[in-house]
């Protein structure tokens, strides 16, 4: 049988929605980064309004939106296997190909940009394709082992940081920032098995659930994050707020999205947010064209190193631009160009299908 990818009637509106935010708040920390990456510069230090807005990241956007980009690549690595292997196509076969496209454009893009996620995402997702077949329970329990050790070494490294202790090298290996988007994989992956994405409304008590256990989570997270960014600056402060930011995670990124997915069962809610779904449908043109725009801006108007609040205030029409493109562009096509890109680098040349039996 010919490979076939997601038909348009086949979408789940909402998940492009949450994909579509998490874009604006990948953009959000991403901005400054352009110039740190590029001119190997210091931002300046944050004071007043700035210091507002650096708190409101910390509590809010740095890591939690990448934790829900990294949940969302596992909810479409089940989507994409299950409809694959409904169709009787060899998924582990097919995966390996778009994970392999998705390598490609990434070390296309880390020449433009070194801070690309695509070789991060793509290599992990390796690692992902074990679990297809696994119980649902089993792929929790992992998910929630790994998570679990991974926000006890952070604590571990917070305790012996503000001691003024040099964290030991073994807690150190484990603060690596791929174990949260794995543990963020997994979690999608198991949110697809047990469909509660798919029928939200017989799902809704868990998903309440899930967003009250993760908010007890992170308040006390939160709170040392406000107490670390107001008690006053120095290295010990700065690497104690960066290892709360770090640990803050996996819970806030929970309870944001089975937030989000509650919200969106709301007819009303969806309506003021369907715009995101645009910049969602079309997620990796979206995520690699702010690189492009970033990267012919800089030297266009000779952008340097800004306060916070001057990125953010950059942010909004960047990301209108592209609600707007988006918004032209899926008038005419079903798929963005990059997602057309992967598509062909997935499936190969689509061919003249005959029509298959009904199994």
């Amino acid at each position: 049988m010919q490979a076939e990818p997601i038909a348009q009637k086949d979408r789940i509106y909402s998940i492009d929605i949450v994909r579509g935010l998490a874009l604006f708040g990948i953009l959000l920390v991403n901005l400054p980064g352009f110039i740190m990456y590029s001119e190997d510069v210091r931002m300046p230090i944050e004071a007043g309004i700035d210091a507002w807005i650096r708190l409101s990241y910390d509590l809010f956007i740095q890591t939690k939106f990448f934790g829900i980009f990294s949940f969302l690549f596992g909810l479409g690595f089940y989507i994409f296997m299950s409809r694959a292997e409904q169709r009787g196509q060899k998924v582990f076969r097919l995966f390996s190909r778009r994970l392999f496209a998705m390598f490609f454009i990434g070390v296309i893009h880390v020449i433009l940009w070194f801070g690309d996620i695509l070789t991060v995402y793509a290599l992990l997702g390796f690692l992902l394709m074990p679990f297809y077949r696994r119980k649902s329970s089993t792929i929790l329990v992992w998910a929630a082992s790994l998570g679990g050790v991974y926000m006890l070494t952070q604590g571990v490294a917070l305790v012996q940081t503000l001691n003024g202790q040099e964290v030991y090298p073994f807690i150190a290996s484990l603060q690596s920032t791929m174990i949260p988007i794995f543990v963020m994989f997994l979690f999608g992956l198991y949110a697809g098995k047990r469909g509660l994405i798919a029928q939200i409304r017989e799902h809704k008590p868990l998903l309440k659930r899930i967003a009250a256990t993760t908010l007890v989570i992170s308040l006390p997270i939160a709170a040392g994050i406000v107490w670390a960014s107001g008690v006053g600056f120095g290295l010990k402060l700065e690497q104690a707020n960066k290892i709360l930011v770090d640990l803050s995670t996996l819970p806030m990124a929970l309870c944001f999205i089975a937030s989000l997915f509650l919200l969106l069962d709301r007819e009303p809610a969806r309506k003021v947010l369907q715009p995101f779904a645009y910049t969602g449908q079309m997620g990796l043109t979206t995520y690699l064209g702010q690189t492009v725009i970033m990267t012919i801006l800089i030297p266009l108007f000779g952008i340097t190193a800004m306060p916070l609040s001057s990125w953010l205030l950059l942010a909004l029409p960047i990301y209108a631009f592209q609600l707007l493109v988006s918004w032209l562009w899926l008038k005419r096509f079903n798929r963005g160009p990059m997602e057309k890109l992967w598509r062909f680098l997935t499936y190969g040349r689509k061919k003249k299908s005959i029509p298959a039996i009904a199994n």
